[in-house]
C-alpha cells in the first residue's frame, strides 16, 4: 500500500506554466514540486508559530535585547 494521497488543485494558468517550466528545469514531478513547497510551507508556518511563543516567553522574563541574552547566559556561567 503506498502512502500517499491523491488530491486535486485549481491554480492561475500563468502559475501552471512556471510549474510545468519548473519541471522541465529541475526534471522532478509536478507532484514532487509540489509537495516540497507544501513541506516547506508548512514548516515556515511552525517556525513562525514557534519563534512568536518564545518571543511571548522572552518577553515575560524581560528578555528583549541582545544584551539581556549575553547577561543571563553570563549568570549562568
Amino acid at each position: 500500500m503506498r502512502n500517499v494521497q491523491s488530491i486535486s488543485i485549481t491554480i492561475p494558468n500563468n502559475l501552471a506554466a512556471r510549474l510545468n517550466n519548473l519541471q522541465k528545469v529541475k526534471m522532478k514531478s509536478c507532484s514532487g514540486i509540489v509537495a516540497e513547497a507544501i513541506r516547506e510551507y508548512l514548516d515556515w508556518q511552525q517556525y513562525k508559530k514557534t519563534q512568536k511563543e518564545l518571543s511571548l516567553m522572552a518577553r515575560a522574563k524581560k528578555i528583549m535585547t541582545e544584551d539581556d541574552v549575553n547577561r543571563i547566559i553570563h549568570e549562568i556561567r
